[in-house]
């Protein structure tokens, strides 16, 4: 299967898990190995955007993009030092003939343009459709830098906590916030929105967060000198997203290869690493196996042919 839930894994392997580990921890530590292991067939996606801005950030559960269109016409990917063995840093983005740079991780999905605003803006937290409400426990906790002199300058760093209550809304008791430096969040099951606003307007979703961590979102920049509104299409890699619930999806539902990776990890603890590289390496094979399966006639070939393709110059090479 493509992707399966947390309870089918659990009810197809739950003999593979030692006495004082549970499914969720032990699937939390496996699968991320098994996710990095390649591009597997669920693993790889499409997802649209549309910004004004020189740049976009992925979603959440991504973690690269493996194609990008811009306006409908493929770009190239330039790696991180793009900038520093070729072009050099543009402010309003590289030139178009570079196509798509790599622009390293942020702690949000945009920056909120001062200038386009009263110098600063506040935060709300809004639970993510289909939930009405906020999670009734966990916290959010961000630190950044307010303006409180009326200029546009950094004046003082602030941290605040929030206490997720099960409300419908929640907003920073701050409205002069100038530029988000880290977002922490702890004991979230579900999803939340934290949404730069200026007064009742939003201004754009900063983040969206669930479960333990800190918030870092993998950016591109490309060109768009008129920040005008374009669509990109983007081919992406699934990041693995922690265990939450059993209702959780995995998209990698090779039960063969997830058994395996589960095997190599009690290996690894039992200092046994010669059976654990074994299992390691047999579960990439079976993920291999069901890639090249699922292609069926789309599998790339090289075929020579001494009579050339049909025009009039044969192909005598």
């Amino acid at each position: 299967m493509p992707a399966l839930p947390v309870h089918a894994i659990n009810s197809a392997l739950s003999s593979y898990v030692t006495s004082d580990n549970d499914l969720d921890s032990m699937l939390n530590l496996v699968m991320p190995r098994l996710y990095a292991l390649g591009p597997w067939r669920d693993l790889v996606y499409e997802w649209t955007i549309e910004t004004d801005n020189d740049y976009f950030a992925l979603p959440e559960h991504a973690e690269t993009a493996l194609g990008v269109m811009v306006s409908d016409a493929p770009e190239q990917i330039q790696a991180r030092w793009h900038d520093y063995r070729t072009s050099g840093y543009v402010a309003n983005g590289p030139s178009p003939i570079y196509g798509v740079i790599d622009d390293g991780w942020h702690v949000t999905k945009e920056d909120i343009d001062i200038e386009s605003t009263t110098d600063t803006f506040g935060i709300d937290f809004d639970p993510v459709t289909p939930n009405t409400t906020l999670p009734s426990e966990g916290t959010i906790t961000i630190t950044g830098w307010r303006e409180t002199t009326g200029d546009t300058d950094r004046d003082s760093k602030a941290t605040e906590v929030i206490e997720m209550d099960g409300s419908a809304t929640l907003a920073s008791a701050y409205t002069d916030w100038h530029e988000i430096t880290e977002i922490i969040f702890e004991g979230l099951h579900e999803m939340v929105d934290i949404i730069a606003v200026e007064g009742a307007t939003d201004l754009a979703t900063l983040a969206t967060v669930r479960g333990d961590g800190t918030t870092r979102y993998r950016r591109y920049r490309f060109s768009n000198p008129s920040n005008s509104t374009v669509g990109v299409r983007l081919l992406l890699k699934r990041a693995w997203m922690p265990v939450m619930s059993k209702n959780d999806l995995i998209y990698l539902g090779n039960l063969s290869a997830i058994k395996h990776g589960l095997l190599g990890l009690i290996a690894e603890d039992n200092a046994d690493l010669e059976r654990a590289n074994y299992h390691w390496g047999l579960a990439k094979l079976l993920l291999e196996d069901e890639v090249d399966a699922s292609r069926g006639p789309a599998k790339p070939a090289i075929k020579l042919n001494p009579y050339g393709d049909g025009s009039n110059i044969a192909n005598f090479l």
